[in-house]
């Protein structure tokens, strides 16, 4: 297990192959942290940046090279912040950029998915400000090209969970709040044409997958850490899970427990077996073989894991 720290703030959110994806905070703006992994070592850094606040949000691994995702030149606040820009960044083997490409979608959002298709890359994410949150969805071609882009939705508040593949299109993911919380799932065409959407659940999902079959949700119920398996619920003690690894045989949900960063192992025809990696902190990436995760004090946790 290593611990690294780059600022004030060094938070991963995501893992594009062996490139690990978030933020820093330089003790005056946020920047775009990509850290190339081997094992636990850190053995290349880049960091992007320029007018306010720059995030990372996701990244998938490319034949050569990276395609990152999240939001840039906005403002960070407690409500998550203004005038965001979605934005996608194409990189070489050398992390270095290609292309950029910065969206206006309701003056703030933010990309939290990156879909590969035949021709191009599906995105998705939030917009808006509470009290007009929404969602977006759009394609983008291998050159940075913006296909086509639709915008939805206007709730109180809003939180992005997924995108995922689906019968001859794509299954949009997120939770509303209108009163109370909704996890909703919204059903796309290839073209970005809205088929229908579903109420699935009550409760905040932060990320979502697929396993043997079955939808999986993963988030909070309440205070605590829940997750939806088709239509099993699973509830644990005071806390949320934040990311999901599915396996054949069993299925992987890290988060924070009770204060404290751990990984629930669930199989099928047993009680989920809790894991606890470190106090006070909790799993924000999980990968084949690696996890890595967020101390209280804003450091950030690598380590390798095994089911």
């Amino acid at each position: 297990m290593r611990t690294y720290s780059f600022g004030t703030e060094t938070v991963p959110v995501a893992l594009a192959g062996d490139l690990l994806v978030g933020s820093v905070h330089d003790g005056r703006n946020y920047r775009i942290m990509l850290a190339r992994l081997d094992g636990e070592e850190i053995v290349k850094t880049r960091f992007l940046a320029g007018e306010n606040d720059w995030e990372g949000h996701s990244g998938v691994k490319l034949n050569d090279g990276y395609l990152i995702g999240g939001s840039v030149e906005g403002t960070a606040t407690p409500d998550g912040g203004k005038g965001w820009k979605p934005y996608l960044a194409r990189l070489d083997g050398n992390l270095n950029v290609l292309w950029e490409l910065k969206l206006n979608v309701r003056n703030n959002g933010a990309v939290y998915s990156i879909l590969p298709a035949k021709d191009g890359f599906f995105i998705a994410g939030e917009t808006g400000r509470p009290g007009d949150k929404g969602f977006f969805i759009g394609k983008v071609s291998p050159e940075g090209e913006l296909l086509w882009l639709k915008e939805f939705g206007s709730w109180e508040d809003a939180v992005y969970t997924a995108l995922l593949p689906s019968e001859n299109g794509l299954k949009f993911i997120g939770s509303v709040r209108d009163g109370s919380w909704t996890v909703r799932s919204f059903d796309f065409d290839e073209n970005g044409e809205l088929r229908w959407e579903e109420a699935l659940a009550e409760g905040i999902t932060l990320t979502a997958g697929l396993w043997n079959g079955e939808l999986v949700l993963a988030g909070y119920r309440g205070e605590n850490f829940w997750l939806r398996i088709g239509e099993r619920d699973v509830e644990l003690g005071e806390g949320s899970a934040t990311s999901l690894l599915p396996l054949r045989d069993n299925l992987l949900a890290g988060g924070e427990l009770e204060g404290n960063a751990v990984v629930v192992e669930i199989a099928e025809g047993r009680e989920p077996k809790v894991r606890e990696l470190w106090e006070n902190g909790w799993v924000e990436v999980l990968g084949e073989g690696i996890i890595a995760g967020v101390t209280k004090d804003w450091e950030m946790v690598i380590a390798r894991f095994s089911s």
